[in-house]
């Protein structure tokens, strides 16, 4: 696995706990900050991908 897509996989992993943990203490998922941490996981998850079909 390349350094990328290590650093890839921690940021998604920060990403997803930052997310679980802030739900949690939100009555509307539709908070603008999990919106705004939802399409930077979109993201992520889609640099990821890229990464793994150019290898």
């Amino acid at each position: 696995m390349s350094k990328q897509m290590l650093v890839l996989v921690k940021e998604i992993d920060a990403i997803r706990i930052t997310m679980y943990e802030f739900s949690k203490k939100v009555d509307n998922l539709s908070d603008p900050l999990l919106v705004q941490l939802s399409q930077l996981l979109d993201e992520k998850l889609n640099t990821y991908n890229e990464v793994c079909s150019a290898a």
